[in-house]
């Protein structure tokens, strides 16, 4: 027996004489009913109660047919079997009571492919019921894969008696989904061609679909011609469904090509007419570009005023991309007069007696003046200059800012003395403060020198170098320290003057 109330109840079931079920029944719960000790239901019926309230009223004979899928109340009957065995409530002549009963017929169902283009599905199957049931086939079992489209799902109970129900259903497997694409789309950036175009080049896009991809659209092939600019390409992929995916990206075509320059000047030299300036002019440089109009702008304008001197002439060109191009030159003005020197020293003529010659010179610097700017003065030698014996000439030059030279030129004579000695030829070595030592006037001048005295035999009795009448100076006696005797002694001198040695000789007397 089921119970088909909407709640959780307490079921009390009588027959003739006596209960025979009690008890708390859950919607849809099955329970059993059986007889009395003999087996037989006393009387010919029994009543059903429900929370103590009289539901139903169901017949125990077989007098009787019934149809198995018949409710009473909130029952139905689910099977029954006889006290002798078999089936109940069927007529004397094998009838039954009518067709088998199929329960919990599933809904249609509707499923998204999982993968080769169908799904797997599952379902409770339903349950027939029937008083002599042979056969409840389907055509379909749970866990069955279905392919893209409806398919009908069919239960068939048969009984003994050749009646049959059937359950169906529908099984959809609805392909919802567009196809993926498989290979990243980026972006593609090229740079133009002399057409202001570029051709541009990808990779061909792959796509996969849980069915079959049929078709495969775009807006532009791989290797078409692209403006200048950003142009969107967009392939849209089917699939057997009709479900569409669509995937977008940009080709970017740039300039990337500077304006080209034609008669960009070289250097524009001209002469200044007066005031240290000129007006120039040339012809302006062109500029073109492939893509777009050129902004040019210029430092000067042809006609402009410009010193004398160097001055950079800068014209630069940009097109709508900032590409820039640089066209640059010199406009060189020219002033024809050269500097002018004033106070050019005269010739200078200086005499030494040093050991080396070398001779400081001192002079007034020239002045010097350029009708354009302050000119440049190089010197040769400056006052103060050491000069060497002989003739040297100094030169001051003068550059102004165009080029022109003038030169003020004097020369320098260091001459040198004449080597005179003041040879004292008697030496007293007595103490007396008189002619005690052999005084050489004028050695001093000549800080390289070697006096050498030799006795009438030609043997060395004094000898010495840097002799200067102070530390060294020869006070008549030999090597040995002793005095020499009275006589005459005769003597050498060299004197270092410039790149020559000159040579004094001469005797001296000796007298103690």
């Amino acid at each position: 027996m089921k119970y088909t109330g909407f709640l959780p109840a307490l079921v009390s079931v009588f027959d003739n004489a006596s209960q025979v079920f009690a008890g708390t029944v859950l919607p849809g719960a099955t329970f059993a009913l059986n007889g009395q000790s003999n087996g037989k239901f006393a009387g010919n019926d029994i009543n059903l109660f429900v929370i103590g309230i009289w539901n139903a009223s169901i017949k125990t004979s077989c007098g009787l047919d019934f149809d198995p899928a018949t409710r009473y109340g909130l029952f139905m009957i689910v099977s029954a079997t006889s006290k002798n065995g078999g089936t109940l409530c069927c007529s004397s002549n094998g009838s039954a009571g009518g067709s088998p009963d199929i329960a919990g017929c599933p809904a249609n169902i509707d499923v998204a492919p999982t993968a080769n283009c169908g799904a797997t599905v599952t379902w409770t199957p339903p349950i027939a019921t029937s008083c002599d049931l042979q056969s409840f086939t389907s055509t379909h079992q749970p866990g069955s894969v279905f392919p893209i489209g409806s398919t009908k799902v069919i239960y068939t109970a048969k009984d003994g008696n050749g009646k049959s129900s059937t359950c169906n259903f529908n099984v959809t497997v609805r392909d919802r989904t567009g196809p993926t694409l498989v290979n990243a789309l980026a972006d593609v950036t090229v740079s133009t061609d002399a057409t202001c175009k570029a051709a541009a080049t990808w990779p061909a896009p792959a796509f996969v679909d849980e069915c079959t991809v049929s078709s495969v659209t775009s807006s532009h092939t791989s290797g078409s011609i692209f403006p200048l600019g950003n142009t969107v390409v967009t392939y849209t992929a089917k699939d057997n469904s009709g479900n569409t995916s669509t995937f977008r990206f940009s080709v970017v075509v740039k300039d990337q090509t500077a304006p080209v320059a034609s008669r960009c000047p070289t250097e524009v030299v001209v002469k200044a007419k007066g005031g240290c300036r000129a007006r120039v002019s040339w012809d302006a440089p062109l500029f073109v570009d492939d893509c777009s109009a050129v902004t040019v702008t210029a430092s000067h304008n042809p006609g402009s005023d410009f010193p004398v001197g160097e001055t950079e002439v800068i014209y630069s060109a940009k097109d709508k991309s900032n590409n820039t191009t640089v066209c640059k030159f010199n406009v060189v003005v020219q002033n024809e007069t050269p500097p002018v020197f004033s106070r050019c020293p005269e010739d200078i003529t200086r005499v030494t007696s040093t050991g080396t010659g070398e001779t400081a010179v001192e002079w007034r610097p020239p002045s010097v003046r350029a009708d354009c700017g302050m000119p440049s003065v190089v010197a040769s030698h400056k006052p103060g200059d050491l000069f060497l014996p002989g003739t040297t000439t100094v030169r001051y030059t003068a550059t102004d800012i165009s080029g022109n030279v003038s030169t003020c030129s004097f020369q320098v004579t260091v001459k040198w003395e004449d080597s005179s000695l003041d040879i004292i030829q008697l030496v007293t070595p007595d103490g007396n403060g008189t002619n005690d030592w052999w005084l050489i006037g004028n050695i001093e001048k000549y800080a390289t020198n070697k006096v050498v005295v030799v006795d009438q035999f030609g043997s060395v009795v004094y000898s010495a170098t840097g002799y200067d009448n102070d530390k060294h100076v020869w006070n008549g006696e030999n090597k040995k320290g002793e005095l020499v005797p009275t006589g005459t002694y005769f003597y050498t001198i060299s004197l270092q003057a410039g790149p020559s040695v000159v040579e004094k000789t001469g005797f001296i007397e000796v007298v103690r």
